[in-house]
């Protein structure tokens, strides 16, 4: 189905010395981590040998969630029960509510603070409740779309095992548990790691009872522990999927390589077809932290299946790579709907979906394998050499429409690229030769014959110019199931 389309608890030095990372780097790895990063070298390409196939039902069940999303009853209801034990009072007692707003709005404020100012923390208290208040509706549907997506690409098996890296007070997990419940055919074991004890009390009176509800999800006993140095008896086993969801931009003092070394020591507890899901705000300092984050992680060996794509077989260069994908706009629940009716409202609703995030392999995996790239096309990366020419292209659409009513705009991209480049298709010259630039999805390859390269001085950008003459032609995958 075409779907158009969380941190909890802070680490701020994850208990190391200054300089020190927190696992250590590809090269100085032991013989059993190296096997790990060898890639396709070591583990063959694969998918899942039982994968979840969605039934046609399955797939209608999935489809009228994801026309008008929202959190489901049970789970608001265990959320509403939480706070009203926690506080003694009804979850909409005015005082409640007050001290909610008053977290969310402090919360809003360390989030855009910059520099040592910047200390988010969602482990205690209110700060607890204003996150499942505020953040949780968008994000358990946006880890939904991410799974539906994933499963649609024929990644997860039919039996999944989920690793809940600072799963907070759980909202990948019930993600996990709501999806799971509209299949049938299909279970899940979901395990979730964390430091905060009151977040994995919160997780223990909200998912566990709402997995039980649903009764094909067996959710384990949430991990205490430093997500910096997961406990490895503790962590049997293999898991099919391992999620960072908003993890990553919440680690203070951690450049980007040692957030991807973070990420690579949980390597070791991927299956052999498993896969890491990082997802992050889809605001401009994060989005782009996580491309740095996900660079870094292919210069250790990891590969992207999604949603980049590197054309020509070079790591892009995202320092100016901005991008996310949107998802439907959900409907905000009772406690949302709630703070929203005081004043200044507008501050305590969230329902928009904008997220940025990658897939990431350890064997060698892509979302377009061995595709056969189209003879003369030139490389993004050197348009330079062809401002004021007609040109061909293969890229990837990496945006949602950021034009007008007058030109369409979107960005593309093929890994080559410095600056950022625009396909710009103005609405008088849309027709069935170049209209697959406006129904491709996010991550989908493209080619384009006879477009025209602009660069723009004032933005230090180029643009594509789709005209009447050109086509836009969607390419296959070279690894579908």
């Amino acid at each position: 189905m075409g779907v158009r389309w969380r941190f909890s608890g802070t680490i701020p030095s994850c208990g190391m010395r200054p300089g020190v990372s927190p696992v250590s780097s590809p090269r100085g790895m032991s013989p059993a981590r190296k096997r790990i990063w060898a890639g396709s070298d070591t583990f063959s390409m694969t998918r899942p040998s039982d994968p979840l196939l969605l039934s046609p039902e399955g797939a209608r069940k999935q489809e009228v969630f994801f026309s008008a999303p929202r959190v489901p009853r049970r789970l608001e209801r265990l959320i509403e029960e939480y706070i009203g034990r926690k506080t003694g009072k009804a979850w909409d007692d005015r005082v409640v509510l007050e001290r909610i707003r008053a977290a969310v709005v402090a919360q809003k404020g360390q989030y855009w603070a910059r520099g040592r100012r910047r200390e988010i923390s969602y482990e205690k208290g209110y700060n607890v409740f204003a996150y499942l208040a505020y953040h949780t509706p968008v994000y358990l549907v946006q880890t939904e779309l991410l799974l539906h997506r994933l499963v649609t690409e024929g990644l997860l098996p039919r039996h999944l095992r989920v690793l809940d890296v600072g799963c907070g007070p759980g909202v990948v997990s019930a993600a996990v548990v709501d999806y799971f419940g509209r299949l049938e055919g299909a279970t899940a074991e979901v395990t979730g790691l964390d430091r905060s004890e009151e977040n994995l009390e919160a997780y223990a009176a909200i998912v566990r009872p709402y997995a039980g509800h649903k009764g094909v999800v067996s959710v384990r006993d949430p991990v205490m522990a430093d997500l910096c140095n997961p406990p490895e008896d503790v962590l049997t086993g293999s898991f099919d999927l391992i999620v960072f969801s908003n993890v990553l931009n919440e680690l203070r003092g951690l450049g980007s390589e040692e957030k991807a070394d973070l990420v690579a020591g949980y390597a070791r507890f991927l299956s052999p077809e498993g896969s890491i899901l990082l997802a992050e705000p889809a605001e401009k300092e994060t989005s782009t932290g996580l491309r740095e984050v996900q660079r870094a992680l292919v210069g250790s060996g990891m590969t992207v299946y999604a949603p980049c794509t590197y054309l020509w077989g070079a790591p892009c260069q995202p320092e100016r790579c901005w991008t996310f994908e949107s998802g439907p706009e959900i409907r905000p629940p009772r406690l949302m709907e709630a703070l929203v009716a005081g004043k200044e409202g507008y501050r305590f609703r969230n329902t928009d979906i904008k997220v940025s995030y990658a897939v990431l392999r350890a064997d060698g995996l892509t979302r377009w394998g061995d595709l056969e790239r189209p003879a003369k096309s030139a490389h993004l990366g050197a348009l330079s050499s062809h401002v004021g020419r007609q040109v061909n292209l293969c890229a990837a659409r990496m945006s949602g429409e950021i034009g007008d009513e007058k030109r369409h705009v979107v960005k593309i991209c093929d890994g080559t690229t410095k600056k950022p480049v625009y396909a710009v298709l103005p609405e008088y010259a849309m027709n069935e030769e170049n209209a697959s630039l406006l129904t491709a999805e996010y991550g989908d390859l493209l080619f384009f014959a006879n477009v025209k390269v602009k660069y723009n001085k004032e933005v230090d950008t180029y643009s594509v110019i789709v005209g009447k003459k050109t086509t836009v032609t969607p390419l296959g995958r070279g690894n579908d199931p």
